[in-house]
């Protein structure tokens, strides 16, 4: 069982979500939840500015975010695609959201959560509305365990996605929570989950691009876990 598939389960606080999406856009304040600011103009600040404040997460923060937007411009670049960066923008800092407190929903997908609220923060931040179907399109889609979409867009981002699960990045990530996460209650569970990503992620990505990567960082995976070893007596002394 992969990581995601114990993504944490926390009890609905439906009336807070309004709120909390003003909150961190800067709309309202402490004292006054409907006294309404004038937002910026820049609707890509806005997101990453609410992400930054409201998302925080060592694994599936902002920073995941930014690489998530940074590996799809890559992969879109090495297989020759034109993408919308407005619509893969808002995606990669969104697509998440409904995974994390106090927006996740016992029960339900953390993407199908995420797809549910994002309209709610496109339109407070005056994101293009006529690219939200999009938007919500990448965000569905982009779990390893559901079955890619037929967009290219979408593909490109669920192989980023997945790439995060791959590599000494995932390796740091997956240390950042352990003893927080179900999947890794102590470092031999965490080193365990490891092993299941280097084994069971290369084989979900879609395009030859990721699939070059992947294979860059299951090398890196094996070497940590090599090195590991031979610091621990064979992860006896972990």
């Amino acid at each position: 069982m992969s990581a995601f598939d114990v993504w944490r389960r926390r009890e609905p606080i439906v009336w807070l979500v309004p709120l909390a999406v003003a909150a961190g856009l800067g709309w309202v304040s402490s004292n006054s939840p409907a006294q309404a600011r004038r937002p910026p103009d820049d609707w890509r600040e806005q997101i990453r500015a609410f992400a930054e404040t409201q998302l925080q997460h060592t694994a599936w923060g902002p920073a995941h975010a930014r690489r998530d937007y940074a590996m799809t411009m890559t992969l879109a670049r090495a297989q020759g695609l034109a993408v919308d960066e407005d619509a893969l923008y808002a995606a990669a800092y969104l697509h998440d959201m409904g995974g994390l407190p106090p927006y996740a929903i016992t029960g339900v997908d953390h993407g199908d959560r995420s797809v549910q609220l994002v309209d709610s923060v496109l339109q407070a931040v005056g994101f293009p509305m006529e690219k939200a179907a999009l938007v919500k399109e990448i965000v569905g889609h982009h779990q390893y365990y559901r079955p890619p979409d037929t967009l290219a867009v979408a593909i490109l981002f669920r192989d980023a996605d997945i790439l995060d699960f791959m590599g000494v990045i995932d390796v740091a990530r997956i240390l950042s929570v352990t003893t927080r996460e179900r999947f890794a209650p102590d470092l031999p569970h965490a080193v365990e989950t490891i092993r299941r990503q280097m084994a069971e992620m290369p084989a979900r990505l879609q395009s030859e691009a990721a699939k070059r990567e992947g294979q860059r960082r299951v090398l890196e995976m094996q070497r940590f876990l090599e090195e590991l070893g031979a610091e621990t007596d064979s992860l006896g002394a972990l």
